[in-house]
């Protein structure tokens, strides 16, 4: 039998050759057994090869947010895609298949994982693969209620909130519009939510190393964590190091600096409130 020529032909065969996938994946949170897509690809991918077969996707459509899942509303990324898979036969003749994936990851991945699960429905779809579970995906997640402003002071209120977890609330409370409502501090006092937030985090301490003399433990901070703490890099401090040595050996060279020369790159003016203006 010569190879197919058309994407019709093609597609007969590697459904002929490609009858099922095994499901060996186990979703550790739900406890059921399904067929990951790297199954898929790896039944499907060697049969497309074989008869010349050529995939594109076409992304359509693609939103990112996040969402809270559990009861300890755990952040998570959350993806959905719209797809279009080209199958190109080898005499240029193509189908389409128009598929949706959605994918939620408490990490960057919840894109790509978006893009997994839609190939995998392409592919089981399009090649008419059996399948046992109607869910395919291999996580399942428990959207948390909306939250309320009392959840909101709540976290203000939290005797254990770090400067980051304060800021956290802030970022969230603005999103949802709530920073402007009133709640009462903790000894009844009625305020909005933005300056309760603001009146906390000048209490609780920045999370920071301390040396036992209480001044920062540069040692144990990454130059990210130092430039995001206002510290100098380790490179900065090397550069200004040099700065003051060359000024001690030549005092009459500093005295000649202009203005410009002078300009101390390290040393940082804090921003006017509310970004400045009159």
């Amino acid at each position: 039998m010569s190879e197919p020529q058309n994407i019709y032909q093609a597609f007969a065969l590697v459904m002929k050759r490609v009858r099922s996938v095994a499901k060996r994946d186990k979703n550790d949170h739900g406890g059921y057994v399904f067929r990951g897509v790297d199954a898929v690809i790896n039944a499907v991918g060697p049969k497309l090869r074989e008869v010349g077969v050529i995939v594109v996707p076409i992304v359509e459509d693609s939103s990112y947010g996040t969402v809270e899942v559990g009861r300890n509303r755990t952040q998570m990324g959350h993806a959905q895609v719209t797809v279009t898979y080209r199958f190109y036969g080898p005499d240029g003749t193509h189908i389409d298949c128009r598929v949706p994936g959605e994918a939620m990851d408490s990490g960057d991945k919840a894109m790509s994982k978006a893009m997994s699960v839609a190939f995998r429905t392409a592919l089981i779809q399009a090649l008419c693969l059996p399948t046992d579970e109607p869910d395919p995906d291999g996580a399942t997640y428990e959207r948390s209620a909306a939250k309320t402003v009392e959840d909101y002071r709540a976290e203000a209120l939290n005797g254990n909130a770090t400067k980051q977890d304060l800021e956290r609330t802030y970022r969230e409370a603005n999103r949802a519009g709530m920073l402007a409502q009133l709640v009462t501090d903790a000894a009844g006092k009625e305020l909005r939510l933005v300056d309760l937030l603001i009146e906390r985090g000048k209490q609780v301490p920045d999370g920071l190393p301390r040396n036992k003399d209480r001044s920062v433990s540069r040692s144990k901070l990454t130059d990210e964590e130092k430039a995001a703490a206002g510290l100098m890099t380790n490179a900065e401090v090397r550069a200004h190091g040099k700065l003051e040595r060359e000024t001690v050996a030549n005092p009459k060279k500093a005295e000649r600096l202009d203005s410009s020369e002078l300009f101390d790159p390290f040393a940082t003016t804090p921003p006017e409130p509310n970004g400045g203006g009159s």
